[in-house]
């Protein structure tokens, strides 16, 4: 090696350590040096920005609750607005009437009906179904088909009555439905949706949904649906019935379920919405304007449910003057009331459920009789 450049080799590498050394120290002394009151607020406010703004990135593109417009994985929770919307254009001719209510409704069977009434029927019934959503089909329908229905059956939830929640934000979502009455809902509502999703319940929701998809035993298993509608909207447990069928369905952790989503529910109301109330008004008054039977009920709850809410909350209170709101605007309008809150009312099976507010199909025909006596069909069919 010439001695020139055996005497200028090393001094490279060691400027390269020198300046990773003098790097590491000062990274070193930026970490650990006391920020100015200012810069530590600005720094701390950049974090919390970028770190919600993750938060809500990822809770919209996974969308657990389906309540935004992306699909990118399977939602935790059923659509059933959207797909009851597009099971509803896919009917070859328009229903001379529609089914509305919460999921409480979706065993109550338009064939049963048809043979009642001698009306073709649509089961429009969709989770956690309230005033505001009833008003929204029957707008749609006439939007769709430029009249109204013929018949209107209408299932009212009490803890559907309630101001304590806005309205699900899978109406909101459901642009068709959504478009009805977005002038009609208070903008806390769409806000409320919105800011869902900075909530740590909705992230922690994504990465379940995060997790089944990246699992084969939970892919395989939502390959499997559990529940399934059919063409005219009457809901199938699938999975349920099936384990009923085989005897090992666990009713018993079904209704604790349920005890636990309803007493939060009615501990936190104290009265009836006036608002819901007035939602519901509408939706009567533009069907009997424009020449629709409208008639209303009262949902019933299974009796073990019905204890415990009568014991530990204002249920039986608040039931009641769900009945007398109910019966006052019947009275006001052409509209009729039928009370079906207790199975006595319609001679129901408690055996019949599959939890503590979801009838199976014998009890709804019992309910279905006892709202239209068999000499309704003759009725309809005379206008």
């Amino acid at each position: 090696m010439p001695p020139d450049e055996a005497a200028t080799s090393p001094i490279p590498c060691q400027n390269e350590i020198s300046r990773c050394r003098c790097f590491m120290h000062s990274m070193w002394n930026f970490v650990t040096a006391p920020l100015h009151p200012k810069s530590f607020a600005i720094t701390t406010t950049c974090f919390t920005v970028m770190l919600l703004c993750c938060v809500a990135t990822i809770n919209w593109l996974v969308n657990p609750y389906s309540q935004y417009s992306s699909n990118l994985l399977a939602p935790l929770v059923r659509d059933s607005r959207s797909e009851k919307v597009a099971l509803f254009e896919q009917q070859q001719q328009p229903s001379e009437g529609l089914i509305l209510g919460s999921s409480r409704t979706m065993k109550f069977e338009p064939k049963y009906l048809q043979h009642r009434t001698n009306l073709r029927f649509f089961n429009f019934g969709v989770n956690h179904g309230r005033p505001e959503d009833f008003l929204a089909i029957v707008l749609l329908y006439k939007n769709s088909f430029g009249q109204f229905p013929k018949s209107v059956l209408i299932g009212v939830d009490v803890a559907a009555l309630s101001d304590a929640v806005p309205s699900d934000a899978r109406l909101n979502a459901e642009p068709k439905l959504y478009s009805q009455v977005r002038y009609d809902l208070p903008w806390t509502d769409e806000f409320d949706r919105l800011t869902q999703l900075l909530s740590y319940q909705q992230f922690a929701s994504s990465i379940k949904s995060i997790q089944n998809a990246l699992t084969s035993n939970s892919l395989k298993a939502t390959s499997k649906a559990t529940e399934a509608f059919d063409a005219d909207g009457v809901i199938q447990y699938l999975q349920r019935e099936s384990e009923r069928l085989a005897g090992s369905y666990n009713f018993d952790k079904a209704i604790q379920y349920n005890e636990l989503e309803f007493l939060t529910v009615f501990r936190g109301m104290t009265s009836l919405s006036k608002t819901r109330i007035k939602y519901l008004q509408k939706a009567v008054a533009q069907c009997e304007q424009n020449g629709c039977q409208v008639t209303l009920f009262l949902t019933v709850h299974h009796p073990i449910l019905r204890e415990t809410l009568s014991n530990k909350t204002a249920f039986v209170r608040l039931e009641q003057n769900a009945k007398e709101a109910l019966q006052n605007l019947a009275d006001e309008s052409q509209s009729r009331f039928v009370d079906l809150s207790t199975i006595d009312t319609f001679g129901g099976d408690p055996n019949e459920f599959v939890d503590g507010v979801h009838p199976l199909e014998p009890n709804t025909r019992r309910m279905i009789d006892r709202l239209f006596p068999q000499s309704t069909k003759e009725q309809y069919a005379i206008q």
